[in-house]
């Protein structure tokens, strides 16, 4: 019974928090907000697989959560580097 309510308490902030996803000013904000709804959606998965006693929902919780973190690595190398390519890749600038 508490699985469910906090899964509906996290439902109700992924609303929240999907609002600012859609209306953030700048990209990092954005990324955050994309990143707390995957995450609670984690945590819903997890939620709802310790109320219905199954394991598939707690396999999604950690494929979720790895996809987290892939999409994290991504994000961050996107923001440092302003590109996806390797840096043997990019042309070289002229002094």
């Amino acid at each position: 019974m508490i699985a469910l309510v906090i899964a509906a308490l996290l439902t109700v902030t992924i609303a929240l928090v999907s609002m600012r996803l859609f209306t953030a000013s700048t990209l990092y904000d954005r990324a955050l907000a994309l990143n707390t709804i995957v995450l609670q959606s984690a945590l819903i998965c997890a939620a709802a697989a310790a109320a219905l006693g199954s394991v598939a929902g707690a396999d999604t919780a950690i494929v979720l959560v790895f996809a987290l973190f892939v999409l994290n690595t991504a994000a961050v190398k996107f923001f440092r580097a302003r590109t996806f390519q390797a840096p043997l890749a990019r042309r070289e600038e002229r002094l």
